[in-house]
Order: structure tokens, then C-alpha cells, then sequence
């Protein structure tokens, strides 16, 4: 199977998970992740705010807040089909939604930042593999992100169980990850 069918595949099976359902898996999927020696010693994380069905993020970005990580986030500059990463102070102020229906960085009013300063990095994705690979929306954006990475940032990954398959196909630029989470295990 290529990587468009896979990802028509597993996004119709993500689409239509029951928002209490996703919930509860998120969070056992956070409470995995918090608990990693990976994430508590972290300084500067990237994360990504959720969209639609994905693993959700939101709690976690204000848990880290308060723990006074410095946390960064996308912003989508698509005319460029580049991520910015953008630190935010607050979940009110520093944000907006898009016109795709996501929150994102108030250009102007966050603090850019230089990937060679993350220490994690939290990835979404369509579909993972056990060998750690990745495939995501098709466009490139985590890629050029995360292969611009300090070497000894680590990359994990949250996902449903349901997103990993025995194997996707993978190209030279495409990036592994070094963990993911799933509500049922931790893949390293």
C-alpha cells in the first residue's frame, strides 16, 4: 500500500473515533509520556496543537506551562510549506484559530524560535510503523523541521494503536522517530 492509501485508510478510521473516546485515550497517552525521563528533564519542548481527531495536546500544553517548560508550537507559513516554530507564554492570549480550524502562534506577538534549541520534540502523524517510521500529511512540513534538529533532541511520537501498521513506505528525507506512544505500548 502506498502512503496516500494508508493515509485515507487510517484517517477514516481516525475520523470517526468518538470524541470521548479520543479523550480518554489521549490521556493515557500523556500520562505515558509525562511519566518518561525524556520529558521531565526537557527544557524547551515542541509540540503541536491538535486538530480534529488527533492525539490531543491541549492539557499537556498547559501542564507544561505551569511546570515553566518553555513550550513551542507550528505556526504553517504555507506559502513558504514551512513550519515556524513559535514559543507561547499563554494558551489565551498567544493564539489563533486559522483558517484550516486550528490553533496557531499570533505572528508578531510569539518569540520565534531555533529548532537547534528543542530539546523534545512531540510529533502527530497519520501512520507509524514498529521501526519507528513516519508518514504525515504528505506535504514536508515535519521533515524539514525535524532534520534540522540538535542530534541528542529526542523525537516521540503519540499516536492510537490504530495508526500503526507492520510497515510504511519511507523515503531518504523522511525522519524516524525516537519513540512512539500508543495508548497500549511505547514503541522505541
Amino acid at each position: 500500500m502506498d502512503k496516500g492509501e494508508l493515509r485515507k485508510r487510517i484517517l477514516s478510521i481516525r475520523n470517526v473515533l468518538k470524541p470521548d473516546e479520543a479523550d480518554y485515550k489521549s490521556k493515557i497517552i500523556m500520562d505515558k509520556l509525562t511519566s518518561l525521563d525524556e520529558y521531565k528533564s526537557s527544557k524547551v519542548v515542541f509540540i503541536y496543537m491538535s486538530f480534529k481527531n488527533e492525539v490531543k495536546t491541549y492539557d499537556l500544553i498547559e501542564r507544561m506551562l505551569s511546570e515553566h517548560k518553555r513550550v513551542v508550537i507550528p505556526y504553517t507559513d504555507t506559502k513558504n510549506t514551512e513550519i515556524i516554530p513559535s514559543e507561547i507564554k499563554n494558551l489565551k492570549d498567544d493564539l489563533v484559530l486559522n483558517s484550516f480550524g486550528y490553533y496557531e502562534p499570533v505572528l508578531g506577538k510569539v518569540k520565534q524560535v531555533n529548532t537547534e534549541e528543542l530539546d523534545l520534540i512531540i510529533a502527530p502523524g497519520v501512520v507509524f510503523d514498529e521501526s519507528l517510521n513516519r508518514v504525515g500529511f504528505g506535504k514536508g512540513y515535519y521533515d524539514r523541521i525535524l532534520s534540522n534538529k540538535r542530534k541528542d533532541a529526542k523525537i516521540i511520537a503519540v499516536a492510537y494503536e490504530f495508526q500503526i501498521v507492520d510497515e510504511v513506505p519511507t523515503e531518504s528525507h523522511d525522519i524516524k522517530m525516537d519513540m512512539i506512544i500508543t495508548e497500549e505500548r511505547i514503541i522505541q
